[in-house]
């Protein structure tokens, strides 16, 4: 071999040893990573994401008496049927508790008899409060018992509300044995607060339907703080109306609500 083949032998060979160090082989191919959770690990693990969603329902609202007044008025309080509807954020600590906060329209008030006595004659009046809210719940929510499918679940934490839409109207009439005097009020109730505050607590049941997450929920909510409810009448006279002034109600909202919802 001459001399002339050794250094072209020598050259390729170190030029191979160079090309092998800057490409480095490729690393061997991962093996799968077999899941070792449970099922249910799985499943905990997906409830536990973010979640948003709509709620629609009936809401069965009522006023309660806070104070005994006596001698002064009876009150009988009915239920006002109305609606509830709105969105809620879930935020989940743990795979069974987290934080949920709603942003609802909610329909409350109530019809009630009251009775009092006008010019010394007993007299009752049927009154009718008409009390749109809406209501910012922030909830603490716990599921209890937990399926593949299916979730119980209760709910209970506090709530503000601010008042948009208001109506009172107020029908009677005052019989003394020989004349009968109709009674009536129609307004607002400006002169009620318009921010009220209370409690919620409930349960409900989350499914799966056609891929969704679906619930049913109960809830009751109760107002801690007292309202004071009118019950002034007009009376006519001749082409006037005559204001008679009673003293205010001091009631508290209450309202069950019954709705449907479905999260995403």
């Amino acid at each position: 071999m001459t001399l002339r083949r050794i250094e072209k032998l020598t050259f390729v060979l170190v030029a191979a040893g160079l090309l092998g160090t800057a490409c480095p082989p490729p690393p061997p191919a991962r093996a799968e990573v077999e899941n070792s959770a449970e099922p249910g690990e799985i499943r905990s693990r997906s409830f536990a994401e973010f979640s948003f969603g709509f709620k629609t329902g009936m809401s069965l609202a009522q006023h309660a008496g806070t104070e005994e007044r006596g001698s002064e008025y009876t009150v009988t309080s009915h239920w006002r049927t109305g609606f509830a509807v709105g969105a809620f954020l879930y935020f989940p600590v743990t795979s069974r508790f987290g934080i949920q906060q709603e942003l609802m329209y909610i329909q409350k008030g109530s019809r009630q008899d009251i009775g009092v006595e006008i010019l010394d004659i007993p007299t009752v009046l049927d009154v009718a409060y008409d009390m749109d809210y809406i209501e910012i719940p922030v909830l603490m929510k716990l599921a209890w018992v937990k399926r593949e499918k299916s979730t119980l679940y209760s709910i209970a934490g506090t709530a503000l509300s601010l008042k948009v839409r208001d109506r009172y109207v107020l029908t009677g009439e005052i019989d003394d044995g020989s004349q009968v005097v109709p009674l009536r009020a129609d307004a607002d109730m400006s002169e009620v607060d318009m921010f009220d505050y209370s409690f919620v607590y409930g349960i409900g049941f989350e499914f799966t339907l056609w891929k969704r997450r679906m619930m049913l929920e109960h809830r009751f909510t109760i107002g801690w703080n007292t309202l004071a409810m009118p019950t002034y009448a007009y009376v006519p006279f001749g082409d006037e109306r005559i204001l008679i002034e009673n003293d205010p109600v001091t009631l508290k909202n209450q309202n069950h609500l019954i709705m449907v919802g479905i999260a995403f």
